[in-house]
């Protein structure tokens, strides 16, 4: 990036899928030939290469050319010869040919140049651009005026009202044909795009690129204005796009537009190299411009292609915009917003995808990054990242970071001073973040800084939350040692907040953390309606090294359930080294699987003697400070209250007692025993230990059953017994060698003593051979 490379640590790649583009575009030459339809007609002349452009009709400040072939062979230059008072040449192409554009087209003063072609533009490798105003290629089949008036290229034989008026819309007739971009021209200057990359099609600083048809393709193809504005618009037939004009700064608007087609930024092959496409509204000493991008489906694929603007001066830089159905960035692409040297902050990433957004990397490229990335390595603030959708996918290694980080300078990292951005997702259905393809290169979604910055919040608002394989979402302050501070050092970074709402939220090894390498903890909220559930190694963490203080985690799902299965390893931590424990706050209807535990326990069962939950594979919840067991947090966990009158019967004045109505109304046949029924628990009936919890229980200190050992009934603290007179021995309950089925009670017998024994299947003994007599109510 000029003299100054951004650095950071992490590190991904991509692959995937792809969306299916037709075109009918094929390979033709030809020249620039007029049409003859104006009242003032162009008058071309060609000499050498250089074919000039004179006449036309002037109305105002508008030139209007008419052609029936535009074509610019390499080599050639084709140049508009206008005057200094003319702010917009528009040219209309009405033959039945795309226009090839292979050389320079070029174009005086500081007019805007319109391009017209309802058949097709090919910009080829070597195309450019030598304007002072802003250029547009568009297939569409007019332009049309503030007064009603249309420049038509599909009916030149009617009369243009051509008036004092400026360009409001670009209409489509019945076709809406592509356009395709593989420009790799340089610069006249020889200068380069930030990612020293040729800049391909350029328009001056400050100025609009604009390219507007059916399916746009940029095969290898680098488009590139400076401060300026890069415009990609994909529409259909029928379609009207709005223009906006001021100060010959150009803008477009697709409010009248019902449907859209496609965009595809993607590499080619060249002489054994991979060429890959670039936008880029970047400037080296100021703002940065915007880009904005419309379309049904786009595709970035390949190491290297990117949409980026990076701002290096003290004004704030302009944002990237999405509109689009589904949007996939892959195998390397990025799209990217920086800031770096001065106090202006880095524009605005907006993706809104109303189907779904894809960020897929792969081991193709392994050291390439692959995503979304808003980074500040100066004094200005990082840009937002803002993402509306129905599905947010990032997976394979791709990443989506909003970060304060720094710049390379004589192999010394220089850390920033600016504060990294926020991200924001709204994903109407899920957010699933996957797979480690890499040791120690997840898929992330992060707001962070570098030594002592501060970083951004993190708000995500979804129906199912999956963070699998190795993923992250994660505010973290990171650490590179080596990093130089220019700013103050006496305090260190702080970590933003992470909050998450959602339905189902599920960790199957993955993490949601706001830690801290340097100071405080930061902290976590999660609004759980459902479920969520915890699994193999999964992390939900504030922690904090140093002297910094464990953050607070909040987890509120007061109708829902925290589940994690028995040693899975998964903890919930605000653990401090030499700071005071954080707080860890947990509404919920019912916890499984958990064990709070304080450092003294931790430390005892650690095996390895860290003192670190991460250890033990149990579930645990701790919130301790490490080295001094007095600034221990706390962990508090609620269940909704439950209401001790509901379901309550009164009971008669006179109890009666049930033992005796057994043996007395159902004819025991013995006359001076005693007989009892005896059910031992508190509350009732208790729950088998072995089972579910109700509906209603609440969090204890549960402890997991040995399937190896007996669990005698002397030995539970929950239990059922039926007592006998004169019987010691213990009754085993629940052995896992025994049927958990329950039969049904078919009858009682009454043993030598006279105790009542319920009985599956009433024997066929007799008082005089056995000791047990069979009975029944209805033998009376």
């Amino acid at each position: 990036m000029g003299n100054l490379w951004i650095w950071s640590k992490a590190v991904g790649v991509a692959t995937g899928g792809a969306i299916v583009f037709y075109t009918n575009f094929a390979i033709a030459q030809t020249t620039i030939i007029p049409d003859g339809t104006l009242s003032t007609n162009s008058v071309v002349t060609t000499q050498g290469n250089i074919t000039t452009i004179e006449g036309g009709t002037a109305v105002g400040s508008n030139l209007f050319h008419s052609f029936k072939d535009f074509s610019v062979l390499p080599g050639a230059t084709a140049e508009f010869i206008n005057t200094e008072g003319v702010e917009n040449i528009i040219s209309r192409v009405t033959g039945k040919s795309f226009s090839n554009i292979e050389g320079i087209i070029k174009a005086q003063h500081k007019a805007n140049l319109f391009l017209i072609n309802p058949n097709g533009i090919i910009f080829g490798s070597n195309a450019s651009l030598n304007i002072g105003g802003s250029f547009v290629a568009s297939t569409a089949s007019s332009v049309n005026f503030a007064d009603g008036s249309k420049f038509s290229a599909t009916d030149p034989q009617t009369v243009p009202l051509l008036k004092v008026s400026v360009p409001i819309g670009l209409e489509f007739g019945a076709t809406a044909e592509p356009i395709r971009n593989q420009s790799q021209a340089p610069s006249r200057d020889n200068t380069t795009n930030i990612l020293r990359r040729p800049v391909g099609l350029q328009v001056q600083p400050g100025k609009t690129l604009a390219l507007i048809g059916g399916d746009i393709t940029l095969e290898g193809g680098n488009l590139t204005a400076v401060s300026g504005r890069i415009e990609l618009g994909s529409v259909t037939a029928n379609s009207l796009v709005s223009v906006n004009q001021t100060n010959q700064d150009l803008s477009f608007g697709y409010e009248n537009v019902q449907n859209f087609q496609n965009i595809r930024l993607i590499g080619r092959v060249a002489n054994g190299s991979e060429i890959p496409s670039q936008v880029d509204a970047s400037n080296v000493s100021g703002r940065g411009g915007s880009i904005q991008v419309q379309a049904k489906g786009l595709e970035l694929t390949g190491n290297g292609v990117s949409l980026i603007s990076q701002t290096r001066g003290n004004e704030d830089g302009e944002s990237i915009k999405i509109t689009t159905r589904k949007l996939i960035v892959q195998d390397g692409a990025q799209v990217t917003t920086t800031t770096a040297r001065n106090k202006g902050a880095g524009g605005n990433l907006i993706i809104d995808a109303s189907d779904s957004v894809e960020l897929i990397g792969s081991l193709r490229s392994p050291n390439t990054l692959t995503g979304f990335f808003t980074v500040s390595a100066g004094e200005g603030k990082a840009g937002n990242i803002t993402i509306t959708t129905g599905k947010l996918r990032i997976k394979d290694g791709a990443r989506l970071t909003a970060e304060s980080s720094g710049t390379v300078q004589n192999s010394q990292v220089i850390s920033g001073e600016g504060k990294g951005g926020n991200i924001t997702v709204r994903a109407l259905e899920s957010v699933e973040i996957s797979g480690k393809p890499i040791p120690n290169r997840p898929s992330i979604l992060s707001a962070s800084t570098l030594n002592f910055g501060n970083a951004g919040i993190v708000d995500i608002s979804t129906g199912q939350l999956i963070v699998r394989d190795g993923g992250e979402i994660t505010v973290s302050v990171r650490v590179a040692g080596n990093a130089i501070s220019q700013g103050d050092t006496s305090n260190p970074g702080t970590p933003g907040a992470l909050n998450i709402t959602a339905r189902y939220i599920l960790l199957d090894e993955g993490s949601l953390t706001s830690n801290n390498k340097s100071g405080l903890g930061g902290n976590i909220s999660l609004e759980v309606r459902d479920l969520l559930l915890m699994r193999r190694n999964s992390q939900i963490s504030t922690n904090a090294e140093g002297n910094g203080d464990g953050g607070n985690i909040r987890i509120n799902a007061p109708n829902g359930f925290i589940v994690a299965p028995f040693f899975g390893n998964s903890d919930i931590t605000a653990n401090a080294i030499s700071g005071s424990g954080g707080k860890i706050t947990i509404t919920t209807k019912n916890i499984f699987g958990f064990v709070r535990r304080t450092g003294a326990e931790v430390e005892r069962l650690d095996p390895t003697g860290e003192k670190d939950p991460n250890n033990l594979r149990t579930n645990d919840i701790t919130a301790f400070s490490q080295e001094n067991s007095s600034l221990d947090g706390t962990v508090e966990i609620n269940s909704p209250d439950v209401d001790p009158s509901k379901g309550l019967v009164e009971l008669p004045a006179n109890l009666v007692d049930p033992s005796q109505q057994i043996a007395a109304g159902c004819g025991s046949g013995a006359k001076t025993a005693r007989s009892s029924f005896n059910n031992i628990g508190r509350g009732g009936t208790t729950p088998d230990p072995t089972q579910p919890l109700m509906a209603d229980a609440v969090l204890a200190d549960w402890i997991t059953l040995n399937p190896e050992s007996e669990n005698r009934a002397n030995g539970m603290n929950n239990r059922v017994v039926v007592e006998k007179q004169q019987n010691t021995k213990s009754q085993k309950v629940n052995s896992v060698n025994e049927p958990s089925e329950i039969v049904e009670a078919q009858g009682w017998v009454t043993d030598a003593n006279g105790n009542v024994v319920l009985v599956a299947q009433v024997p066929t003994a007799t008082p005089h051979n056995s000791s047990l007599t069979a009975a029944s109510c209805a033998a009376n």
